[in-house]
């Protein structure tokens, strides 16, 4: 089985390799990576370990697991190629599947899966596991450098259908501000204000109104993000009072994803949310080759929710 590695950087530089094990990859317990250690499957440049060794800043710590050990939960492997070219992958994912590897997901993510048949497949951007929609791999590291400028340039233009509790009627652009919420139980958790804050960044988020669906009381609405934030579109939709239905983090309750942390869907879960993951789709994606005097625009398959709660939703998109 691959080998899995990390590289040692702040704030971990210092630390234990115990310390740093049970922080960084909280998948296993405290005494699965003490097992783990005196079965010899974990390295530090390049030499196995006990539990107290020091790391320091730039060190590889290599982590061999043991087959079958780790349980991966099961994802949507269902994604497929929208468009292909020389130089980049534009790739359909599915609600619930990984980016790449991260907490309890190894091998069970896109990237895995894109590396079978493009060993050299690099991603430019991302998605959240639960969003759907379309990604853009790149081939070479040359590629994803040129693209990925473009993304931090705003010269990559895209497009967000959003599913949310309510009657969402006006045309909205947000400029504010995001940050962590240090007030919310947890970690990861954003916030959106119209006004700076302490580790805040700016951010803005053009809104528009498609469709309602009255018998469910939720909206569809198209998002078109100008800055790229993390969480960016929930955290604005939350501020706005109209959470994405199925969001357990950005959810009118926060601790639902508490809840779902700690005991799974439950049949209560699933109806508070609606749906049992949160309902964004990376619908489009587009920007100007100059190299080729070329617009590159490419357009992701619509959520199957989309047509099933909204069937005239494509009379109404500008």
């Amino acid at each position: 089985m691959t080998s899995y590695q990390s590289v040692i950087r702040p704030p971990y530089a210092g630390k234990t390799v115990i310390s740093y094990l049970t922080q960084k990859f909280p998948y296993h317990s405290l005494e699965e990576w003490e097992f783990l250690i005196a079965e010899n499957r974990i390295k530090v440049q390049g030499e196995f370990v006990k539990s107290n060794r020091q790391l320091l800043d730039g060190d590889l710590l290599e982590y061999e697991p043991i087959p079958g050990r780790i349980r991966e939960p099961e994802v949507d492997e269902n994604y497929s190629i929208l468009k292909e070219t020389n130089e980049f992958l534009f790739v359909e994912k599915p609600g619930n599947l990984p980016m790449h590897p991260a907490g309890r997901y190894r091998t069970k993510t896109l990237l895995s899966f894109l590396e079978t048949k493009y060993p050299k497949i690099i991603p430019v951007h991302r998605l959240d596991r639960e969003t759907s929609g379309i990604v853009i791999f790149s081939k070479s590291e040359e590629s994803r450098m040129w693209l990925q400028k473009k993304f931090e340039n705003r010269e990559v233009y895209k497009e967000y259908f959003a599913i949310v509790s309510g009657n969402f009627k006006t045309e909205q652009m947000l400029n504010g501000y995001i940050g962590k919420d240090i007030h919310s139980a947890i970690r990861k958790k954003m916030l959106y204000s119209p006004d700076e804050f302490l580790g805040s960044k700016t951010c803005q988020t053009h809104f528009f109104p498609i469709i309602y669906n009255k018998d469910k009381d939720m909206s569809l609405v198209l998002v078109r993000p100008i800055t790229g934030r993390i969480h960016q579109i929930r955290a604005s939709l939350l501020y706005l009072g109209y959470p994405i239905l199925g969001d357990k983090m950005y959810g009118k309750r926060e601790t639902t994803f508490l809840d779902f942390v700690n005991f799974g869907m439950t049949e209560a879960l699933k109806e508070e949310l609606v749906f049992e993951r949160q309902m964004l789709h990376a619908y489009s994606i587009r920007f100007v080759d100059e190299r080729t005097n070329q617009i590159v625009h490419v357009h992701s398959n619509p959520m199957k929710e989309m047509d099933f709660y909204f069937p005239d939703w494509k009379n109404y998109v500008p």
